[in-house]
């Protein structure tokens, strides 16, 4: 649970607790205020009702003082008063009235006393003429008490209410850096290493922000240091490529073309002088030479493309196409390559290039497909301009589980060397979707120590 919550909930609780101990003292002191006052109550009455009756009984008939006690009594608060008569039963009370009774009857349980009863007989020289019945009625009392209670609890709740209100106000204003800073540890995960929070919230939390953006720049500087590191790996290496692909075409082809040529005058030699063995080992010799020359050729193409420096990147591309239509002529391929594009550097026009080839590389490998889609999109909408390139068969997929072979772990790097993103994905008819998304425009590399010992 976020810390915001506890706190406001920790907050919430404490309110209840304190608002549940003082519901309960309200309610054992309205206990204790409706007996005293009921008590107090039966004690006026009765010494009422002796006095009238003594009053009574001076200006009237003992028979009569009953029905004169009916007209003239008026019951007091708290105490129920019935008269009976001896020869005319109970007799109705002038001046009942109705008590109030609004109280709930959880609380009339709670807090109602033990109920008394009174009898104050009326008898003349040893004759009984009847009795006044006297009994507690704390209904009255119960009313006024619960709507002290009532009144008292609404606004020890309302003030409670107002109280959490605003402290859950205080704390989610408090600990809003917190939301924020975890927003943007979120994004730095996801790899915005441009995050930064400032200066924000409470003393409290300034060191703790502080270091996030502390961080943050860290990461970011360390980030663009191994992004030009590998930038400059990647360079390194097709330069060494360039070296080496150009000592196989400078040094190895005049040596197999002198060597080729020495064996042609010789089997020509043999032949002219009728001697075959002779013959039977130039023309073997010239086997070896053109067998030596072939696979030159391919390690040439493996190192280093032909036609990236001497070409447009374009035409790259369909020299590229083509040479595997010419080994898989039965494959449907479907080409959606721009018309033009702008000049790009060389390490661009190189990682394009690989891309499509070490992709379809694998797919006609691993894949067995029967149809090769390679398209490749400008997108100029974002702050710098991206080529999008989708290569898609609809071979036998991937495996779920898979590990990268070394040609996919190269073509990943190469990418990310160049700010790049690479996606691989299914298919709907379960083939395979490689994507790669490169920014057009690469910053210039100012030489390091590093370019000059290369």
């Amino acid at each position: 649970m976020y810390l915001k919550r506890q706190v406001v909930l920790g907050i919430v609780g404490v309110q209840l607790a304190t608002l549940a101990i003082g519901a309960g003292v309200l309610v054992f002191n309205a206990r204790e205020a409706v007996e005293l006052e009921v008590t107090s109550g039966a004690q006026s009455a009765r010494a009422l009702v002796i006095a009238t009756l003594g009053s009574a009984l001076q200006d009237t008939a003992p028979d009569e003082v009953l029905p004169r006690l009916a007209d003239i009594l008026v019951p007091p608060r708290h105490v129920d008063l019935a008269l009976v008569d001896a020869r005319r039963g109970l007799l109705p009370l002038t001046g009942t009235a109705e008590a109030a009774d609004n109280a709930p009857d959880w609380f009339r349980r709670l807090v109602t006393p033990t109920l008394r009863e009174i009898r104050i007989p009326v008898q003349v020289n040893g004759t009984l003429y009847g009795y006044v019945l006297m009994t507690t009625a704390p209904e009255d009392e119960i009313a006024e008490v619960w709507q002290d209670v009532a009144s008292l609890f609404w606004i020890v709740a309302l003030t409670a209410l107002l109280s959490a209100l605003m402290l859950g106000m205080l704390v989610h204003r408090a600990l809003r850096p917190l939301d924020d800073l975890r927003r943007a540890m979120r994004k730095l995960r996801e790899g915005d290493l441009t995050t930064r929070l400032g200066r924000r919230g409470s003393a409290d939390l300034t060191p703790i922000l502080e270091g996030f953006d502390a961080l943050s720049e860290s990461l970011q500087k360390a980030e663009a240091e191994r992004a030009l590191l590998n930038r400059r790996i990647v360079e390194l290496g097709d330069a060494e490529r360039r070296s080496i692909a150009m000592e196989l075409h400078d040094e190895f082809g005049p040596c197999l073309f002198g060597l080729r040529v020495k064996a042609s005058a010789i089997a020509r030699k043999a032949r002219a002088g009728a001697d075959t063995p002779l013959a039977e080992e130039a023309e073997t010799i010239l086997a070896i030479v053109a067998q030596i020359q072939a696979s030159n050729t391919r390690l040439l193409t493996t190192l280093r493309p032909m036609a990236i420096g001497q070409l447009p990147l374009l035409d790259a591309l369909h020299d590229l196409v083509e040479a595997f239509r010419k080994t898989h002529p039965s494959l449907d391929w479907r080409i959606d390559l721009p018309t033009e594009l702008p000049p790009t550097p060389e390490i661009l026009d190189l990682t394009v290039y690989r891309f499509f080839q070490e992709g379809t590389t694998n797919a006609l490998r691993h894949g067995n497909p029967q149809r090769i889609e390679i398209r490749i999109e400008m997108d100029e909408h974002g702050p710098v301009p991206l080529l999008q390139l989708d290569l898609t068969d609809d071979g036998v997929g991937m495996p779920d589980r898979r590990t990268e072979g070394r040609g996919l772990t190269a073509m990943r790097d190469r990418i990310g060397a160049v700010g790049g993103q690479l996606a691989i994905a299914g298919t709907d008819d379960g083939g395979t979707r490689l994507s790669a998304r490169l920014p057009m425009s690469q910053a210039n590399v100012a030489p390091t120590p590093l370019d000059l010992a290369s």
